[in-house]
């Protein structure tokens, strides 16, 4: 049985940005609406006890007072952020809605410079692709410099991927009801169920949220709740979806 403010969640919400210097990032849509639903949703109820809003500087924030917002940037300070809070609190719960990078920005040249270090070894044998990564990494334009100028010529950027956030929240919270977030466009009904069901059992998650791009709006947002029978419950607003997950935390913790 629940106890009164027994429970600690964490819901990340928004998006996250890399930097490209000090002044220029990637960042994607993000917004936290979703998110922000969900931590006041969780609020209301008379079973939580910490709840944890992991955001962008710029993403929308909970009303209540009673949510706790801890703000981040990049997926590097997610995991940190994400790992300090499951080593001081036992974490019951986990909505991950937040839109994360994934890539990250490893180096930044021009062709000018990239083309001059190829032509130098043109002489050279080996991998191609070796030695274009490697040329970005000793052209490199950031080192020592805060922001890149604006008469660079034709900046090149070479990105590689971040860590997965996801499959980190099973190791780090083994008990919590893990509800991971699933966006696509354009898809069929039954590719969007698919591919949710894939992310739910690869990133051994409790839930999935599907949605796809062409059935959100301001005043509609569908989203289908897939577990991993393939049960699903579908919503028509955001508040429904915040409503239906808070829901679904309570439930699966009460038969545990």
């Amino acid at each position: 049985m629940i106890t009164e403010r027994s429970m600690n969640i964490i819901v990340t919400a928004g998006g996250t940005s890399e930097p490209i210097d000090n002044v220029r990032r990637i960042a994607n849509t993000g917004t936290g609406r979703l998110g922000s639903l969900v931590a006041d949703e969780l609020a209301e109820a008379d079973w939580t006890d910490h709840i944890f809003y992991v955001c962008a500087k710029d993403s929308i924030r909970p009303v209540s007072k009673r949510v706790t917002c801890v703000e981040i940037q990049s997926v590097a300070d997610l995991q940190e952020a994400v790992t300090e809070l499951t080593k001081k609190y036992v974490i019951h719960g986990v909505v991950h809605s937040m839109a994360v990078s994934d890539y990250k920005v490893r180096s930044v040249s021009t062709i000018d410079s990239l083309s001059e270090y190829l032509e130098n070894r043109s002489a050279e044998t080996g991998d191609l692709q070796k030695k274009i990564v490697q040329g970005m990494d000793e052209t490199d334009l950031r080192e020592g410099v805060g922001k890149l100028s604006s008469q660079m010529g034709a900046p090149l950027l070479l990105l590689e991927p971040t860590p997965k956030i996801l499959p980190m929240f099973r190791e780090m919270a083994p008990q919590a009801v893990i509800i991971g977030f699933k966006l696509l466009s354009q898809v069929s009904v039954e590719e969007l169920f698919d591919t949710a069901h894939r992310l739910l059992v690869k990133n051994r998650c409790d839930f999935v949220l599907a949605n796809d791009m062409t059935e959100i709006d301001e005043k509609h947002h569908r989203g289908y709740l897939i577990d991993p029978e393939r049960k699903i419950q579908t919503f028509d607003t955001k508040q429904e979806i915040a409503k239906g997950i808070v829901q679904t935390i309570y439930s699966e913790v009460e038969h545990r």
